[in-house]
């Protein structure tokens, strides 16, 4: 590798990088140019032979010297502060040119004791590297390598914890059974927005070529998944806290935009991380014995039969090994680094390394379209044809053709396919089709459906919430009880006819300041959150609902001299038929007690049950998953035959948790760190100024690793002796990365391949 970056880093290159190049630039000024080398995106494999140290090392970080007995002592204060001070790794030139002596001039081997005297204790090897031997020894080589989320957390932390976690199911009683229920949970949780929350394979425990951005959505949705599955309560009310600290240390450290804010509440956050799996690791894992997964059985029998083959002699049958989680990795350890490089260089998706697999993984398809002759040209022109091919698509048509719908059922709620929305501007809060081809006539609608509880009152409560509307009333839940018999009868929706349309999209400012936009299908059980109108102390910030259809009418005001409303015309109103949520009374939720909000839909019997709502007032969708370890019940809506519901089902889950980490948007929508978003009021609870910092010394009690305050430890002015501290031993550490990763080109899901046998952090 440093043989090909010396071919790269020619005496061009050296000559611009140290005296700059003159180029003329747009505006017709020349100006002196200095390229500069700032980040090298790469997974751990990769890292080690860019920074010369040894895989496996005793201190296997490119950024620090860390030995790898404390690696689990990440987020300690003393470990921050060791990375930046005497820990912070050096390229030792002097060392390395003389154990190059020593190995070319007087014939020492590579791993003799002169030359592991040098370098050992640094995990440092005698390979020239080239940055620094063109660039000049004042290249900052360590500083280049940059953390990488994707392999090191998705498929490095949290793809470690997961396992366990399965592991210690089946270590429960009924362990089987527990694993299936889990499996089943995942299976019912409902997909969100056109990528962010796909629906889970069938069984997830198996992890069946399962990438990133998998892993990534197990993660989002893992607390109620979990939930009441192990026997000990204590073990739930643990694993319940590390998923939900997970899960925000997640969204905080892939911000696409950080203030100084969100960066401390990083920095807290990965503190609190590291007491909470190291308590995780010695209650809860400590307790129960726990063996490797079937999947990772079966890999090792592959691999010790492949090695038989080599070998010529058979293998013999063993049982189960025991497994436990290791937190003594580079990749556990390596969460420490993220708020340094932040700082540093900005969000992480600036230096991923996601923008690479994906590219790579573009050329592996059009590779196995080629003839494997001559594939590079081949694979260009492949290229080609592809970008071609999306500037057409991007085109708008000159025509289209007009398919002949479908025959709709007299009785079908909603209207057959997708409205022709066409281009919805940024500027614009939603966009409802103006479409009349599923009128629905309200005195047929409402005779048939006269035993449901959707439909009390559903006249009544429409005439309010229009009332409402056209007099410019302040939302308040449609809590109109000063609207009289007469003018009520003083409005009139034309024809007596409402107009369903299938989608309601909604564009929003997200909290990085740029647009997006939710689009809901009423037909696929999609939810919404308001601004909350209360503003009593405790008060939730958000109310929420259930879409149970999207429509239009022409409504107009003829007042009686009995009314006191002013005449309207006719004119073209929008609204949403919903079912509310309510908050879960005594509910402690957000981030402060790491606990997602949960709600419960409001009973039948209050008025309120049911509704309409302005489509301006909406925030935007939210992604709710039920209280599976609560179960279902028909308390909340007995009849069992009811719009409200989807067809086939005859109950309702007793809760929901409301969704807060289905992406980085709607995290941030829980406190008052948002740029973007316009909070009228701090969250009562959720505030993550206001959040508990987890303080229990009883985890990290004489783990601290000894900081020198003196910067210059490993200066080659000193030699190359070196803190006590750093000579620690200790037995191989699995650091094997995930390779070949891809993604389907949406802005935040990384594939990559799954590998057998990767079960460390």
């Amino acid at each position: 590798m440093h043989a090909v970056w010396k071919i790269l880093l020619d005496d061009a290159f050296v000559h611009a990088y140290k005296y700059g190049m003159v180029i003329k630039c747009p505006d017709g000024v020349y100006r002196r140019v200095y390229p500069r080398i700032f980040t090298y995106s790469a997974d751990y494999p990769e890292k080690v032979l860019l920074a010369t140290i040894r895989d496996k090392g005793l201190c296997p970080c490119p950024q620090c010297l860390t030995p790898k007995t404390k690696l689990h002592l990440m987020g300690q204060v003393n470990d921050l502060a060791f990375r930046i001070g005497s820990g912070a790794r050096k390229y030792l030139a002097r060392s390395v040119k003389r154990a190059r002596e020593y190995i070319y001039t007087l014939g020492s081997g590579i791993a003799s004791t002169a030359v592991d005297g040098l370098l050992k204790e640094t995990s440092s090897v005698p390979t020239l590297n080239a940055f620094i031997e063109r660039l000049g020894e004042d290249f900052n080589l360590h500083r280049m390598l940059t953390v990488d989320f994707m392999h090191e957390y998705n498929l490095g932390v949290w793809k470690a914890v997961f396992m366990h976690l399965i592991r210690l199911l089946y270590a429960q009683r009924d362990g089987i059974d527990k694993v299936a229920e889990l499996d089943r949970r995942y299976r019912c949780i409902s997909r969100f927005g056109r990528d962010t929350i796909r629906p889970f394979a069938n069984n997830a425990s198996e992890m069946k070529k399962l990438g990133a951005r998998d892993f990534e959505d197990l993660l989002l949705c893992a607390v109620p998944a979990f939930e009441g599955l192990f026997d000990n309560n204590e073990d739930n009310k643990l694993v319940e806290q590390l998923l939900f600290k997970m899960a925000e240390w997640h969204a905080f450290a892939k911000l696409r935009m950080h203030t100084e804010e969100t960066v401390k509440h990083l920095e807290k956050l990965t503190t609190n991380l590291g007491v909470l799996m190291r308590k995780f690791s010695t209650i809860t894992c400590s307790r129960t014995e726990t063996y490797e997964l079937p999947r990772e059985k079966a890999a090792r029998e592959r691999r010790q039969a492949e090695q038989s083959k080599s070998s010529d002699s058979p293998s013999a049958p063993t049982g189960k090994k025991r497994k436990g989680l290791n937190l003594n990795t580079y990749k556990w350890h390596a969460l420490g680094h993220y708020v340094r490089f932040i700082r540093l260089f900005g969000p992480t998706d600036i230096y991923s390394t996601q923008i690479g697999e994906v590219a790579h993984r573009l050329v592996k398809r059009l590779y196995r379209l080629s003839s494997k002759l001559n594939a590079t040209g081949k694979i260009a022109k492949r290229y080609m044809r592809v970008t071609f091919t999306r500037q057409k698509v991007l085109e708008p048509h000159e025509a289209t053709k007009t398919k002949t719908p479908r025959r709709k059922h007299k009785h079908q709620m909603h209207p057959v396919g997708c409205d022709p929305t066409g281009y919805v501007p940024p500027d614009q809060h939603h966009f409802i089709s103006p479409s009349r081809n599923s009128p629905i006539k309200l005195t047929e609608f409402l005779s048939q459906g006269r035993d449901d509880p959707a439909l009390r009152d559903f006249k009544t409560k429409l005439l309010d919430h229009l009332l409402g509307r056209l007099t410019n009333r302040q939302f308040d839940g449609d809590d109109h009880d000063d609207f009289t018999d007469a003018d009520r009868q003083s409005i009139r929706i034309t024809d007596n006819k409402i107009f369903s349309v299938s989608r309601f999209q909604v564009n929003f400012t997200t909290y990085d300041v740029r647009r997006a936009q939710d689009s809901l299908n009423p037909s696929k059980q999609c939810n919404v959150m308001v601004q909350s109108p209360e503003t009593e102390a405790g008060a939730h910030l958000y109310w929420y609902a259930q879409v149970l259809g999207v429509f239009h009418a022409t409504v107009s005001v003829f007042p009686s001299s009995k009314s006191d409303l002013p005449s309207i015309s006719s004119t073209r109103v929008e609204f949403l038929w919903v079912r509310w949520y309510g908050i879960e009374p005594g509910d402690r939720s957000g981030f402060r007690f790491a606990k997602l909000p949960k709600i419960s839909f409001v009973p039948e019997n209050d008025r309120f049950a049911f509704g309409f709502l302005d489509p301006f007032v909406v925030v935007r969708g939210c992604h709710l998953i039920p209280a599976f370890a609560l179960g279902r019940t028909r308390r909340l809506l007995h009849s069992e035959s009811t719009l409200a519901r989807r067809v086939g089902e005859r109950k309702d889950w007793m809760n929901y948790y409301v969704g807060i980490f289905a992406d980085r948007d709607m995290a941030l929508r829980y406190t008052d760190m948002g740029i973007g978003h316009q909070v009228s009021r701090t969250p009562a609870t959720t505030s993550g100024a206001d959040e508990e910092e987890i303080d229990d010394n009883r985890w990290d009690e004489d783990e601290d690793l000894e900081v020198d305050p003196s910067p210059g430890t490993m200066d080659e002015e000193e030699g190359d002796d070196s803190d006590n501290e750093l000579r620690s031993d200790s037995s191989s550490v699995s650091t094997r990365e995930d390779e070949d990763g891809e993604s389907d080109g949406s802005e935040e899901r990384y594939y990559d391949q799954d590998e057998d046998g990767v079960d460390d952090l």
